[in-house]
């Protein structure tokens, strides 16, 4: 599923670059070398959302024709500014796998998304991410939930290892806790956008899976460290976030594709 506004591919050093931000240990980055993830963010003209909807399920049925080995998940998004739009993202690659597709699918996946989707169409965007799996509680799940809540951290230039480092702590405390779900992911913009942006993602079955647990995150954090410390981390990760922006989007089997289905 590839949207016609492309940007040029980036280079080997653009993602060095990018992922010296929060830490260039070996160990990490063999750990994440699998987690790459391309997500697209579409918008529909108003008024056509039945139209493109309609379009979307015949290009998911080229990849179908084409026996695409990638799977394309996609999410309509109900609160928030983008409310009204659609995600689709494909994770779990190597950056050679990205190479790799490109050169297979995407002259033909272009000319079939121009025909099927693009008159619905107001505007779209796309970059590429990396699931962090050393910062999250949950894996990347091959079916996922059907409400996910998503928290977009824009941090400060220079922030991402004091943030990675609190979040780190924070997990670990979470991570005792027997009642506390244990399906929360964070994925780190490559390139794409504004940077260093960090987006923590909770999967739930609906609305009231949100509702707030017996202990709130700051008691976690004062149990499992102390108050002086407990408070501190939390600075930590409001000093370094310059903005944080929140949505809810639903899964939406109809419109995903995934191989040999």
């Amino acid at each position: 599923m590839r949207y016609r506004i492309l940007g040029l591919w980036l280079g080997s050093c653009l993602v060095v670059t990018a992922w010296a931000q929060t830490s260039n240990t070996a160990a990490i980055n063999q750990q994440n070398a699998n987690n790459y993830c391309r997500i697209y963010f579409v918008t529909p003209k108003a008024g056509q959302t039945q139209q493109y909807e309609a379009g979307r399920k015949k290009h998911a049925q080229f990849h179908r024709n084409q026996k695409d080995t990638f799977t394309y998940q996609a999410f309509s998004i109900d609160t928030g500014d983008r409310a009204g739009s659609y995600v689709y993202s494909t994770c779990g690659h190597a950056l050679k796998d990205l190479d790799e597709w490109e050169a297979r699918m995407g002259k033909a996946d272009a000319a079939d998304a121009a025909m099927t989707m693009d008159p619905y169409t107001q505007s779209g965007s796309n970059g590429i991410y990396l699931y962090r799996a050393d910062m999250s509680l949950g894996q990347m799940s091959a079916t996922p939930a059907p409400l996910t809540l998503v928290t977009v951290y824009h941090l400060h230039p220079g922030a991402g290892p004091d943030f990675v480092a609190a979040i780190k702590k924070v997990n670990d405390a979470l991570s005792k806790q027997p009642d506390w779900p244990k399906t929360s992911g964070w994925v780190q913009l490559v390139n794409g956008g504004e940077g260093p942006t960090f987006v923590l993602i909770n999967g739930r079955k609906g609305w009231a899976d949100f509702a707030s647990t017996p202990k709130s995150v700051a008691d976690v954090l004062t149990e499992a460290y102390g108050k002086e410390q407990a408070d501190a981390i939390q600075k930590t990760i409001r000093d370094c976030t310059a903005h944080l922006y929140t949505e809810a989007s639903t899964y939406r089997a109809d419109l995903s594709y995934l191989p040999g289905k």
